[in-house]
């Protein structure tokens, strides 16, 4: 009688691990990180050109965002709310994100850096005309497009009058 090798079992037996496995997700890549990039450079043209229509096609429709001093939000029109006050009110400008790293595994990634702002509101004075802080964003793969689901900032300076 003929004896299967060991080699021949342990074949057998990865072929049906693989089998019975989960399905694979594709990977996270250096081009991924690349895209999520772009569009961080054009969600900052857009934020500083005003352009909130353009700012917001780069959110999921079910994104949560998680501004300092302030609730949460959720969901597209309360984050439009909150740019058209922020832009257009309390003249929000000149941002700039510093990209430390983007580190994603599948559909999921998220991107965090430090950030520069300045304000000049259309009336009145500012709070104070500069902040800079830390930010967090996490993003979605949403039918091939990279979205951002989740946001969170906050400032490396005390509140104004403290």
């Amino acid at each position: 009688m003929n004896r299967p090798s060991a080699a021949c079992i342990l074949a057998t037996l990865a072929l049906v691990a693989s089998a019975c496995g989960t399905p694979k997700q594709e990977e996270f890549t250096t081009q991924d990180a690349a895209v999520i990039r772009q569009r961080t450079d054009a969600y900052v043209k857009a934020f500083n050109a005003k352009q909130i229509p353009q700012v917001m096609d780069l959110y999921a429709e079910n994104a949560t965002f998680m501004p300092p001093n302030r609730p949460v939000l959720r969901g597209r029109d309360a984050i439009r709310n909150f740019y058209d006050e922020l832009l257009n009110q309390t003249g929000a400008t000149n941002l700039k994100l510093d990209v430390s790293e983007v580190v994603g595994h599948g559909p999921l990634a998220y991107q965090a850096g430090s950030y520069e702002i300045e304000y000049k509101p259309t009336t009145g004075v500012a709070a104070r005309d500069r902040d800079r802080g830390k930010y967090l964003f996490v993003l979605r793969e949403l039918g091939g497009t990279w979205r951002y689901e989740y946001t969170v900032w906050n400032s490396d300076l005390l509140p104004p009058g403290r």
